[in-house]
């Protein structure tokens, strides 16, 4: 027995920091080993005075951590770990505040990569992805509130967890929350409006005038394409479409298409502009004749798809 009364303390401790050496080191390497695509000017590198710097900090909160777990639990701000079972529980506690401090050093030497900056970003973005991906809450074996959750209700969160599970493989993508309560037109997306042109990625949706008189230049709404249109007209009262086109603005959205597994034959070509067309696509149906239909003005007037 040791000095500090616990058997294999000062074992414990020289693996704790061995594992922790050897944890700086693999990510070091995995930063050194990263694939950026064609183009890039070689394997990353660091400043040698930013990565002593960074290392020396990682280890030494590493032994701390090691210290302060030993006599209670880890006091963690993350609202992820916020809760009391987390807190309650030494070893979550311990792996949460591990995760963070590794997520941490993950994020500074992404920071410390010696590279232009839209390098660093892509590399903070991935890195962002990784760590957000791997937080212990995100697994039942380490989140000490889903372990307390299936102990009250004696298992049947886990069964309601597994049945959604199921649910989402049946439908094909992962939703979070009941979509059999949302229907789009009656209780969602309830501005009043109609397609106008539509291709293989996207249509048009073009929204009944709410006003006697509209603006001269149309108000043209492109969604990030991960976002379905209606993002934008939930409610009626919450409706940022609704308010515009309740301000008098001719309002258009361009609603993204679901990505297809085949797509069709189909194919959408960039037309040169001209003073009438500023801006048109043309649509070529394997078995009709070539058509156009235009994309709103963004000028003086509004020229929808008819007149081309």
């Amino acid at each position: 027995m040791t000095s500090n009364g616990q058997p294999g303390w000062e074992a414990s401790a020289q693996q704790w920091g061995k594992s922790m050496a050897d944890s700086w080191q693999r990510a070091l390497d995995s930063f050194k080993n990263i694939d950026l695509g064609k183009g890039a000017a070689g394997p990353l590198s660091f400043a040698p005075d930013k990565l002593r710097e960074l290392q020396a900090d990682y280890l030494k909160e590493a032994a701390s951590l090691w210290n302060q777990g030993l006599t209670s639990a880890t006091p963690i701000k993350d609202r992820r770990f916020s809760g009391n079972a987390w807190a309650q529980n030494p070893v979550a506690s311990f792996t949460a505040a591990t995760y963070l401090l590794n997520s941490r050093t993950l994020m500074s030497l992404a920071d410390a990569v010696e590279a232009d900056e839209k390098t660093r970003a892509r590399i903070r973005f991935a890195v962002e992805q990784w760590v957000a991906a791997s937080s212990p809450s995100n697994f039942l074996a380490f989140n000490a509130e889903a372990q307390k959750k299936a102990l009250e209700t004696q298992g049947e969160s886990i069964s309601k967890g597994v049945q959604n599970l199921m649910h989402d493989v049946q439908q094909g993508h992962v939703s979070m929350t009941d979509e059999s309560l949302f229907e789009v037109g009656r209780n969602v997306a309830t501005t009043e409006g109609q397609v106008v042109f539509e291709n293989d990625y996207f249509q048009l949706i073009e929204y009944k005038p709410l006003t006697a008189k509209v603006h001269e230049r149309p108000f043209l709404l492109v969604p990030p394409s991960i976002n379905k249109f209606y993002i934008l007209d939930l409610q009626p009262e919450n409706s940022f479409i609704r308010y515009a086109v309740a301000q008098g603005h001719r309002t258009f959205v361009v609603s993204w298409r679901n990505p297809r597994s085949r797509p069709s034959r189909s194919r959408v070509t960039s037309a040169a502009p001209t003073r009438s067309t500023p801006w048109a696509f043309v649509w070529a149906a394997p078995s009709s004749p070539t058509r156009w239909a235009c994309w709103p003005r963004v000028g003086k007037n509004l020229w929808p798809a008819p007149r081309c």
